[in-house]
This record gives structure tokens, C-alpha cells and sequence, in this order.
């Protein structure tokens, strides 16, 4: 791990992952069809998958622990998936895993709060 890493800590990863679904939260309202035709738009969406998986990565297992309701491991492996085994990737399963996103939103913010102000829950 880099200095620069070490230094990001919990809770920038966290505003790094909330801010990643809030973004894929525009991808719903545009709807399922652009998003199936539209190739630009499917990687996108890996992109920001990926980017959420990566950060997921990197919390502190303290800090995962504090939040179960979160899918760490899930958006960990999606995230390799995507890097390593690329042709992989079905656009309908993409599709699911961002519509799920919605529901992991609020713990995410959760999260981000408690550690922000220092109220963060412990294993």
C-alpha cells in the first residue's frame, strides 16, 4: 500500500463508493432499453462498478464488519470479475446489479456519516 492509499482512508473510500452509486442512480432513471443498446453506456457502468468494487477492497475489515447490511465481498468480486474475466460480464446481470445498488445506497451513506463524524460502528 502507498502512502497516498494509506492516507484515503475509510471514509473517502466510502464517499469514493457512494458517490459512484449515485451516479449509477442516473443510469435507472434512463432506463433499462438505452442501457441494453447502448454500448457506451453498459461500460460506463462497469466502470463505476468497478470503481465501487475497488473501493470495497480497500475499507478497513473494522469498518466492514460495522456495516453487514453493505455487500463488500459481492461488489469485491463483481469488480475482479470485471477486470480479469471481462467477457464475462453480462449486460442483464450489470443491469440487476445496479438496480440492487439503490437499495445499498443508504447504508453507504450511513456509513460515510458515522465515519465523518467519528460514530463509526465496530465489529
Amino acid at each position: 500500500m502507498t502512502a497516498t492509499e494509506d492516507r484515503r482512508g475509510d471514509a473517502l473510500r466510502i464517499a469514493d463508493m457512494l458517490l459512484a452509486a449515485e451516479r449509477l442512480g442516473k443510469t435507472l432513471t434512463e432506463g433499462k432499453e438505452r442501457f441494453l443498446t447502448d454500448p457506451n453506456a453498459l461500460d460506463a457502468t462497469i466502470r463505476r462498478l468497478e470503481i465501487l468494487g475497488e473501493a470495497a477492497g480497500k475499507v478497513s475489515e473494522t469498518t466492514r464488519g460495522g456495516y453487514p447490511d453493505i455487500p463488500w465481498r459481492k461488489m469485491r468480486g463483481f469488480a475482479s470479475l470485471a477486470k480479469h474475466e471481462y467477457w464475462k460480464v453480462e449486460p442483464h446481470r450489470v443491469w440487476r446489479s445496479v438496480e440492487a445498488l439503490a437499495k445499498i445506497r443508504p447504508h453507504l451513506a450511513r456509513a460515510r456519516a458515522d465515519l465523518t463524524t467519528g460514530s463509526a460502528r465496530r465489529e
